[in-house]
């Protein structure tokens, strides 16, 4: 895609604009809450943390709608985790049953 084409998407998409304008606004609200604040309080400043985050993800949902990227799959960390868990309780169990067995 030409750059001239990304250009004309940018100006005829309401969704690209209105993410583009949000990240600005949240952008601009940061700037303001951290520009009166030193570092080390900045960093433990979670007002600050959710408007820099909004602007990136507001940023990254224009680029995504520009370049017709669909949005990553969640990633399902939790379930797997629990699942390996479970087996592994479930192989321990069979292991002790089994010990148990032989002895008697």
């Amino acid at each position: 895609m030409a750059v001239a084409d990304y250009a004309n998407r940018l100006f005829d998409d309401d969704y690209v604009r209105e993410q583009i304008g949000d990240a600005l606004i949240r952008g601009r609200k940061a700037y303001r809450r951290a520009r009166d604040k030193k570092a080390a309080e900045a960093v433990k400043d979670k007002r600050l943390m959710e408007h820099v985050t909004g602007a990136a993800a507001s940023l990254q949902e224009a680029v995504r709608a520009l370049t017709n990227q669909p949005p990553p799959k969640p990633k399902r960390r939790p379930l797997r985790t629990a699942i390996l868990l479970g087996c592994v309780v479930a192989a321990a169990i069979a292991a002790d049953r089994a010990a148990r067995s032989s002895e008697g």
